[in-house]
C-alpha cells in the first residue's frame, strides 16, 4: 500500500514558486538588512525557508523493502535447513553450514527490514511497523547465535540437549507470535496470509526439530527439513508480495495481483 501524500494549498505553492519576497528566491525578508559585506545577523545564519514543497514530503512505500529483505534471508536459511551445502558424503545430515547467512541476517533481513518497520511507523501503519520491526529484530537475534565470541552455546557447558531445547523455545515463541500476526492480517490479502501461514508452519517444524534433536535424531532430521521446505516456500511468497509492491503503473506494465479481499463501505482499513 502506497503512503499517502499530503495536500498543499494553492497559496503555499504560489509562495514556493515566487519566493518569500516575490523575487524567485527563498530568502527571509530579514536578511535584506544584512550588515557590511553581506554578513547576515547570527539568528538567521542557519535559517531555512519554511515554505512547503510537496516534493520534500513524499514518503516511499516501505512494504516492498521489508518483504524482499525478509524473503532473501529466509530463502537462504531455508535452503540450509533443507541440507543445502552439506557434502555428498553426508546425505543424512540435517542442517547445512549456515554461516553464509550471517551477513544477510544482520544487514538485510535484520537492519534493512527494521528500517522498513520504522518507515511504516512514519506512514501510520501499525501492522506493518509491528511485523517488520519484529522480524528485523528476529534476524538480528538469530545472527547472534553465529557469533562465537558471545559464547551463547558455550554457556550451556556442552549440554547439547539443554541448548537445543532453548533454541526450540526461542523458535516456538516466534511461531506463536506469527500466528497472532496471521490472525491480525485476515482482512489484508491472500499474498500476506500465505506468507504468514507458511511461516507459522516453518517455525513450528523447526522448533519441534530442536526439541527432539538429541532424543530422536532421525526424526529430527526429517522434521527439520520439513521446516526448511516451508521456509523456502514462505520466502517465495514474500518475494512475490514484495515484488507486487514494486510493480506500479508509473514504472511497469506488469501487475502482480495480491488477492485483495472485498470490503464493504462500512469497513475501515486496519491500522
Amino acid at each position: 500500500m502506497s503512503a499517502p501524500v499530503r495536500n498543499h494549498d494553492a497559496a503555499a505553492e504560489q509562495t514556493y514558486k515566487e519566493g518569500i519576497n516575490n523575487n524567485g528566491h527563498h530568502i527571509p525578508a530579514t536578511t535584506a538588512n544584512a550588515g557590511p559585506g553581506g554578513a547576515v545577523p547570527k539568528p538567521y545564519q542557519s535559517m531555512v525557508s519554511q515554505v512547503y514543497d510537496p516534493q520534500f514530503f513524499k514518503i516511499a512505500n516501505p512494504g516492498p523493502l521489508g518483504l524482499i529483505a525478509f524473503a532473501l534471508t529466509t530463502f537462504v536459511l531455508g535452503l540450509y535447513q533443507c541440507g543445502a551445502g552439506l557434502p555428498n558424503s553426508n546425505p543424512l545430515g540435517s542442517v547445512g553450514p549456515d554461516q553464509a547467512v550471517f551477513g544477510l541476517a544482520v544487514f538485510y533481513g535484520g537492519t534493512a527490514q527494521f528500517i522498513a518497520g520504522i518507515m511504516e511507523f512514519r506512514v501510520g501503519n501499525t501492522f506493518g511497523t509491528t511485523v517488520h520491526c519484529s522480524y528485523g529484530a528476529f534476524w538480528l537475534a538469530f545472527a547472534m547465535f553465529m557469533v562465537p565470541q558471545l559464547g551463547i552455546k558455550e554457556a550451556y557447558g556442552g549440554d547439547e540437549h539443554a541448548f537445543s531445547f532453548a533454541v526450540g523455545i526461542f523458535l516456538i515463541l516466534w511461531c506463536f507470535l506469527t500466528l497472532v500476526f496471521f490472525i491480525a492480517a485476515l482482512r489484508t490479502n491472500i499474498a500476506i496470509l500465505t506468507v504468514l501461514g507458511l511461516l507459522v508452519l516453518a517455525f513450528f517444524f523447526l522448533s519441534v526439530a530442536q526439541f527432539i534433536s538429541t532424543t530422536h535424531t532421525t526424526a529430527a532430521v526429517r522434521v527439520n527439513r520439513a521446516g526448511g521446505v516451508f521456509a523456502v516456500l514462505c520466502a517465495l511468497a514474500a518475494f512475490y508480495a514484495g515484488s507486487a509492491g514494486l510493480m506500479t503503473p508509473a514504472t511497469t506494465w506488469v501487475v502482480f495481483p495480491l488477492g485483495e479481499f472485498e470490503r464493504s463501505a462500512a469497513q475501515t482499513n486496519p491500522v
